[in-house]
């Protein structure tokens, strides 16, 4: 392995599949959880709130998750972003996103959506 690379750090407790053969082509695959491994995974890795995963295909073809951990380097004279505070005593809503639609085509409305 390169040696200026870092070994990759795997996603203890995710596991992904492909979908089963015959599935429709809206499903891409299945997310299983071993919610103890998750877990410590997630707290281990935790980085203001978030962690990130790569869904990435191995040499042999099989699917896994591996933690994403690149941050932006600061510029000179830059502080490091830090995370927001979580609202206090409040609940989070979350800002509505605009629906991203191919020209030509029509939105999909909510109950026409195939879960």
């Amino acid at each position: 392995m390169d040696n200026n690379k870092p070994e990759p750090t795997f996603a203890d407790g995710f596991i992904f599949k492909r979908p089963n053969e015959g599935a429709p082509d809206f499903v891409k695959g299945a997310l299983s959880i071993k919610v103890d491994e998750a877990i410590a995974f997630l707290q281990k890795h935790n980085s203001g709130g978030w962690v990130n995963l790569d869904l990435k295909n191995s040499q042999g073809g099989k699917l896994y998750l591996q933690l994403n951990d690149w941050k932006p380097k600061p510029k000179d004279n830059e502080q490091p972003p830090v995370a927001a505070p979580a609202p206090a005593g409040g609940t989070f809503t979350p800002a509505p996103v605009a629906q991203q639609v191919p020209a030509g085509e029509q939105p999909l409305a909510p109950e026409d959506a195939p879960f």
